[in-house]
């Protein structure tokens, strides 16, 4: 029983691992490669309407485009180099990844213990991991907070400062283990009270919109409803707490 025990803890290390690595490459969005429901941003309003939706801070942030994930582990890079670039600094995907690369806290591999085998893996990017490498460009002025209210969310980015939030966007059920959550860091860039719509970059340099009932269930993570007890503790231990947001405060 007790080598069994520590198979099991072994396993869950393990896979907890690749739970952190929170990203799959999206080949539209990493929510759209999971059949969820949400829409692209509707471009065809008519100037009168852009006008007003940009009086009340309802129209999307528009953030250039600093290139397409093109990993498995890079989301949270990605989407800072988004938001550094509309801040003014000379970056793109490849120089926020470089940097982002350096400070990866987890093992590049691990030995799956069903098959004693070795798996390749790159892990993705804690929050306060994120924080830090932003901190090279914008120092102090980037900000990290976890179990953010919604209200506030909605405050930053129609303020026009964009944030990057940490979302759900699936699981893998394994006996023994529980619900593994796959984890995504997008840029959020706007809010429309009126529609009840969020706006966001994703990582394939597309803005969609989801309602908001949709986005705060994904942003909840869920971690305390279906994931188990080792695998949640293993991500808060890492900084993966429900309602994260990294954003530049200026």
């Amino acid at each position: 029983m007790r080598g069994f025990m520590g198979f099991l803890k072994n396993s869950t290390l393990a896979i907890a691992t690749i739970a952190i690595a929170v990203t799959v490459t999206p080949s539209i969005s990493a929510i759209t490669t999971l059949k969820r429901p949400h829409r692209a941003e509707n471009k065809s309003q008519d100037k009168s309407q852009n006008l007003i939706a940009a009086n009340v801070s309802s129209q999307p942030i528009q953030l250039p485009d600093t290139g397409i994930q093109n990993d498995s582990w890079s989301c949270g890079p990605n989407s800072a180099a988004r938001i550094l670039r509309y801040y003014g600094h000379d970056v793109n995907y490849a120089t926020v990844r470089a940097a982002t690369d350096k400070k990866l806290f987890l093992p590049q591999k691990f030995r799956n213990p069903l098959d004693n085998q070795w798996i390749e893996v790159r892990t993705g990017t804690p929050p306060q991991t994120l924080q830090q490498v932003m901190q090279r460009w914008e120092g102090d002025r980037v900000k990290k907070s976890p179990k953010t209210s919604f209200n506030r969310l909605i405050n930053l980015v129609r303020s026009g400062k964009p944030v990057i939030a940490l979302v759900r966007v699936g699981s893998l059920s394994m006996p023994y283990i529980g619900s593994i959550p796959y984890l995504h860091w997008i840029a959020v860039t706007g809010a429309d009270p009126v529609s009840q719509q969020i706006y966001y970059t994703d990582t394939n340099s597309q803005t969609y919109a989801l309602s908001y009932q949709d986005f705060q269930t994904r942003w909840n993570l869920g971690l305390d409803r279906d994931v188990s007890g080792a695998i949640a503790s293993v991500l808060k231990s890492n900084g993966v707490e429900a309602r994260t947001i990294v954003w530049v405060d200026k």
